[in-house]
């Protein structure tokens, strides 16, 4: 409210001040902001920090408008790392293992989200990024990776690559996979884990929260598990902007509650889902984002 123009207006306009904010529920008494007002505040006008706190930028691809450009102070950038250790150890990480991270690197969070959270967890990470499909399989070989990470439609062409050129999977020693930034199907996840011997795991995320890791799946593989003490998530009715009740299907909104850089507020994702909040077999308790009915 104090630092950035954009939400200050917002809350004036909704008549609410930040004290009015106590509970997730009092989250309702403020509008949404959506894509459209990222790209309105175009480049830093979202900000909620000076320039000279931000350590690094990135940026999604712009393809449907101008491109999304998200801020980072140096906690923002030790929380996301912890928030993607989290989905590496839901996937069994642990520091003993090599992670194979071709996700790319520069603007899009990807790769270096990956990488900061292997880090975090002590493990061993070889920064592959994309392309160059023979040299990855190589690197699979010789430099024991046992964990991939990438996107669904790469991981299966690794594996298509392989079987092309008769590369057993014995030959490579990965256990498991975390996988996102595009949809993919149950069907896609079968034929990767048959393709490369592995166990393969989702993990959610958004350029404009901070990137992979908002949401990840666990060894139940019944949802994925929402950092919610960094994320308050809500479903809402997509033509009314009704909130809606836990188990009921309709469009995700988040709310940063822990960014510095680039904190949102009811931001509209446009994604489909039911949110859960009900025991699951690994222990975790955090509420889980299911796959939409039908």
């Amino acid at each position: 409210y104090d630092r950035v123009p954009f939400y200050k207006k917002m809350f004036d306009e909704a008549g609410a001040q930040p004290g009015d904010i106590r509970t997730a529920k009092d989250l309702e008494k403020l509008p949404f902001t959506s894509k459209t007002d990222l790209r309105d505040n175009y480049p830093y006008g979202l900000l909620a920090v000076p320039m000279e706190e931000i350590v690094r930028i990135h940026a999604s691809s712009g393809t449907t408008g101008k491109a999304t450009v998200v801020g980072y102070t140096a906690g923002d950038l030790a929380l996301w790392d912890e928030c993607v250790a989290r989905a590496l150890t839901c996937a069994g990480g642990t520091r003993k293992d090599i992670i194979q991270v071709c996700y790319g690197y520069g603007l899009f969070t990807g790769g270096l989200g990956l990488h900061g959270g292997a880090e975090r967890i002590g493990a061993t990470v070889i920064p592959a990024s994309t392309g160059n499909t023979a040299r990855q399989i190589t690197m699979l070989q010789d430099y024991g990776s046992t964990m991939l990470c990438c996107t669904p439609s790469y991981a299966l062409y690794i594996g298509d690559t392989m079987e092309k050129n008769n590369i057993p999977v014995s030959s490579i020693h990965l256990k498991a996979g975390l996988f996102g930034a595009e949809p993919w199907t149950v069907r896609m996840k079968e034929e990767i884990e048959k393709r490369l011997g592995i166990r393969a795991y989702d993990i959610y995320g958004l350029t404009e929260l901070s990137g992979p890791g908002v949401a990840y799946e666990c060894s139940a593989q019944t949802g994925m598990h929402i950092n919610e003490d960094h994320f308050i998530a809500e479903i809402i009715d997509p033509d009314t902007g009704e909130v809606l009740p836990e188990g009921t299907q309709g469009e995700l909104v988040f709310t940063s509650i822990t960014k510095q850089a680039f904190p949102l507020l009811r931001y509209r994702t446009r994604d489909i889902c039911i949110l859960r909040r009900e025991a699951c077999l690994c222990g975790r308790t955090h509420i889980k984002m299911c796959k939409p009915m039908g």
